[in-house]
């Protein structure tokens, strides 16, 4: 971290009089008041509409808003309101009422906004009207203010009496809103029936992400009550928008990892993980990154993999929350049983809050494995009750508060390592007569088909990131290639590119 430190100091030592005033001017941009902000959005929420609803301008609106979100307090956002919204709004009121701001400090927010903007700021667009519901929504809810489940169903009702595909954006955020204060402030499984009727219309009037953001939220719903086959169905059963936001579809990743884990389809799961983490933001989201790597760390143990210390100790901002997880990929490495045990024992409350308790709970078998492959290359003999003594399964037993004449029994011991020999976790045979394990002669990997298996994956993934890479550009649309020309401007087009082919040749004779 100090080296760190230390190289930022010399970058600035050698910085030219261009990046001073660079620094110069983003000092003054993290200086800029949130009511200024908000001004200026109002003014990029109308070249959106001008522009037909233009993304570019929508997504900056967000994105500044999401910078000043701290910021905003009740009294700001009403003089923001009284400065946008006419006079004789019902919507201005009725936001006036939810936020109860004090007047006085209303006033005086007003008047520094009208010494700017005056009267220029009034607009009358449904899309400024419902900009100001969504930032009353996001200062309650980070207020934890219980009345903006009530506000949410009085925007739904507002946007319905509107049909404009400019307030599609707008849109999938009160949505996003709407589900958030029931999840928060009441019974999640309450707001199901209109986000159900919300996915039906956007699905209808073709809104993309409308119903990316209706989808997830509904997953969402169905995951947080342990609902997996309800949330398979409806993800089966929906067509995906071809045109789809990074952010949703990080999410829709995660979602599906998690049912895909539930359903024991581990391959799937941690390939869909390991895409939503990768599509994350570098330096932000560091909640949803810390989610996705305690869930990935899960399926790989359950894989039989062993994740890498880098992995669960960087970046440094999640180290400490991720100390339980290193702690038993610690124990399933070492493949002792009865210190999995204590890391469970002892990490049991992190680990049901985080909802990962039964999957942990299907990691017994994967120490067993461990333990013994570990045991096969160390010996190329050994007793059975040996390898039960090793991998500690009699103080497993007894921790359950079973007897220990059954695990030391011979039969019970042979079932054990017999399982891990079928199902290829261990090269060896038993020998029934003696009760021992001899291990087989290792093979050289390259001689197997692993490592085409393993360069198979890896151009796999580098196809994947192609293709999404191609959907992701902007393409011009059909019709904008169209122009309304007339047949004098026609005629003189075609001449200058009849000139022009006659110079090309001229040119090609010529050399």
């Amino acid at each position: 971290f100090f080296s760190f430190l230390e190289m930022d100091k010399m970058d600035t030592q050698m910085d030219t009089d261009l990046g001073e005033e660079k620094g110069e001017e983003g000092e003054q941009e993290r200086e800029i008041e949130p009511s200024k902000t908000l001004i200026s959005n109002v003014s990029l929420i109308k070249k959106s509409v001008e522009s037909k609803g233009e993304p570019r301008f929508i997504a900056s609106v967000f994105r500044q808003t999401h910078m000043v979100r701290t910021k905003l307090t009740a009294e700001g956002i009403c003089a923001f309101i009284e400065a946008v919204l006419p006079s004789d709004s019902e919507s201005a009121t009725t936001l006036k009422q939810f936020l109860k701001a004090k007047k006085t400090e209303t006033k005086k927010v007003k008047e520094e906004e009208d010494d700017d903007s005056g009267e220029k700021l009034k607009s009358e667009l449904p899309e400024t009207e419902i900009y100001c519901y969504v930032l009353a929504l996001m200062h309650m809810i980070d207020a934890k203010d219980a009345n903006a489940i009530q506000l949410s169903e009085i925007c739904l009702q507002r946007l319905s009496s509107f049909n404009r595909r400019t307030l599609d954006a707008f849109a999938a955020k009160v949505y996003f809103y709407y589900s958030l204060a029931h999840e928060r402030f009441g019974n999640i499984r309450d707001a199901r029936q209109t986000l159900l009727a919300l996915h039906r219309q956007a699905t209808s009037r073709l809104d993309a992400i409308g119903q990316e953001t209706t989808l997830n939220l509904l997953l969402r719903n169905y995951v947080s009550l342990k609902q997996y086959e309800l949330a398979e169905q409806l993800r089966s059963k929906t067509v995906l928008p071809s045109s789809r936001s990074s952010a949703q579809q990080c999410r829709y990743l995660y979602y599906l990892g998690r049912i895909r884990a539930i359903q024991l389809e581990y391959t799937e799961a941690k390939e869909c993980l390991t895409q939503a983490l990768r599509k994350a933001p570098n330096n932000a989201a560091w909640g949803f990154k810390l989610i996705l790597t305690k869930w990935i760390c899960i399926v790989r143990l359950l894989l039989g993999e062993i994740p890498e210390r880098k992995f669960l100790s960087s970046p440094s901002e999640m180290r400490s929350k991720l100390l339980p997880y290193f702690e038993l990929t610690s124990a399933v490495r070492a493949g002792d049983l009865h210190e999995f045990a204590l890391v469970v024992e002892k990490h049991k409350a992190t680990f049901e809050k985080d909802n990962v308790f039964n999957l942990i709970t299907r990691l017994r078998r994967n120490v067993i494995r461990t333990g013994l492959a570990k045991v096969n290359v160390a010996y190329s003999k050994i007793s059975l009750n040996d390898i039960a003594l090793k991998l500690g399964l009699q103080k497993d037993v007894d921790m359950n508060n079973t007897t220990s004449n059954n695990i030391n029994s011979e039969g019970a011991i042979e079932c054990v390592v017999a399982k891990a020999i079928r199902d290829g976790a261990v090269d060896a045979q038993i020998d029934f007569e003696t009760g021992i394990m001899t291990s087989n002669e290792t093979k050289d990997a390259y001689s197997t088909s692993l490592p085409g298996e393993v360069f198979h994956q890896r151009v796999a993934y580098c196809l994947d990131v192609h293709n999404e890479c191609q959907r992701a550009m902007r393409y011009a649309e059909k019709g904008s290639t169209k122009t309304n020309e007339t047949k004098e401007e026609r005629m003189k087009r075609l001449e200058d590119e009849e000139a022009l082919r006659e110079f090309m040749e001229e040119e090609d004779d010529y050399f």
